[in-house]
């Protein structure tokens, strides 16, 4: 699953929309709705800013040998 298709859950879950997100994190309201649709890539500092803001934690972690061999 993509990172802006988990985003968006963790909105939901959280009842937040992407206004109120781009108002927390600092980010226009284009720019967090050009991320969400992929218009626009994710960098290190959007990523931990909306994270930070939808308590999330990014983690690296190696795939299971299951999905390498797929």
């Amino acid at each position: 699953m993509s990172f802006s298709i988990k985003i968006k859950h963790a909105l939901v879950d959280a009842d937040m929309n992407p206004s109120k997100l781009a108002r927390e994190t600092g980010y226009s309201v284009m720019h967090i709705h050009n991320l969400l649709n992929g218009r626009r890539r994710w960098n290190e500092e959007s990523m931990q800013k909306v994270c930070d803001t939808l308590g999330l934690e990014l983690k690296l972690v190696p795939k299971e040998e299951s999905e390498v061999t797929k």
